[in-house]
């Protein structure tokens, strides 16, 4: 049966580009899968990410806006959902294997942590005080795909090695006009290392790192809009003539460039005439979102909320030797919490303490960060 399904497969996809990268020709993945008699290994791959808990626990975690109340705001779950979905559009129309694509953009911010960009930078600084590699979000996706165990079947994602590049590469804060795939690696040895370093092995990897940045600026436009950080009108006019004024606007002409721009090329771009505008409006963004005081004012309070409960963990872990002595000493759900997730992931002894304390903060959502402050450092009133 197996046999028969990839002969669908293949028929499926003889219209694919000379440039795609062919379900049957997966390299495979670390711990080999018994065959799937329905599904390709791209397919799979998707499915395991959706139905994971790194990836329902981004529906809680912010994308710009700290701990946002405003149901409306885009969140990182709804941001992986945008970036496939996007991905999704352009390997369409340029031959490219969509659900290769659509299982990177799923996975590509597993990695994330709690309070979005300003959790990032504040985790990279604790990173920094304790000696362990720099903290960026794309290494630390992979780090889930390859450790992260599920509890009830004690497994990995353990994805397929085109996705785990496609991850680990998707780099989305870059400024390249285009992206080339870089076909010589060998993308069996890519580990987390790569992060920021190197441009994913395949075509629709590129895509997904195109895509990516396409989702987020007009997203995180619009969401400033509605948490009234800017207005409308702010979006200077060359850009609204140029791109648009509405987030469906701007993703649309994006897409479009994209798709015209890179036909019949091995490489994913934007177009001469429209890059300059998609660097002013990246430009526009930062300095009127992303640097704007009434964000970065809650750096401190992210910072400190995030080193608190990095420290006290970390604390705790030395002193109960990895949850094998003295568990009694801490009673209440967060350290229950905190011990599940040390039996569940099973650390071999080389691996830091400090590495798999970052693990389990960055794993958290702000809400469950925030609850977990409460409980653990905020003194209750008298009953």
């Amino acid at each position: 049966m197996q046999h028969d399904y990839l002969d669908i497969v293949k028929k499926r996809e003889e219209h694919f580009s000379d440039y795609a990268r062919r379900s049957t020709d997966c390299v495979g993945r670390k711990r080999p899968l018994e065959p799937d008699h329905h599904r390709t290994e791209f397919e799979r791959d998707c499915h395991r990410t959706l139905h994971s808990l790194p990836f329902r626990r981004l529906r809680h975690k912010t994308q710009v806006f700290f701990a946002p109340k405003n149901d409306h705001i885009c969140t990182r779950m709804e941001h992986a959902l945008h970036v496939a979905s996007i991905s999704s559009t352009i390997c369409n129309h340029l031959d490219l294997n969509t659900t290769l694509a659509e299982a990177i953009a799923l996975a590509h911010d597993l990695g994330h942590p709690p309070f979005g960009h300003l959790g990032e930078r504040a985790l990279h600084k604790i990173h920094e005080l304790y000696k362990l590699p720099p903290f960026v979000h794309e290494a630390q996706s992979l780090r889930v795909i390859d450790h992260f165990k599920d509890r009830a079947h004690n497994y990995t994602l353990n994805l397929t090695f085109e996705v785990r590049d496609g991850v680990v590469c998707h780099y989305g804060e870059g400024n390249e006009q285009g992206v080339q795939p870089d076909r010589q690696k060998d993308i069996k040895g890519v580990e987390v290392t790569a992060a920021r370093l190197q441009n994913p092995a395949t075509l629709e990897g590129c895509v997904v790192r195109m895509s990516d940045r396409i989702a987020y600026l007009g997203r995180d436009f619009e969401d400033a809009v509605e948490a009234e950080i800017i207005s409308q009108d702010d979006l200077p006019r060359d850009i609204q003539k140029n791109l648009g004024k509405s987030n469906s606007q701007i993703v649309g002409t994006f897409v479009h460039d994209v798709i015209q721009a890179s036909k019949g090329l091995d490489r994913i771009q934007f177009s001469d005439t429209l890059f300059p505008y998609y660097m002013k409006l990246k430009d526009f963004n930062y300095k009127k979102i992303y640097e704007n005081r009434k964000l970065t004012i809650q750096y401190r309070r992210i910072y400190m909320i995030l080193k608190d409960l990095f420290d006290l963990f970390l604390d705790i872990i030395i002193e109960i030797k990895r949850g094998r002595e003295k568990r009694d000493r801490h009673d209440g759900y967060m350290y229950k919490v905190f011990y599940e997730f040390l039996d569940d992931m099973q650390y071999p002894d080389e691996v830091p303490d400090a590495q798999v304390v970052s693990d389990f903060v960055a794993g958290m959502t702000d809400n469950f960060a925030m609850r977990a402050f409460e409980e653990l450092f905020l003194i209750s009133p008298p009953v």
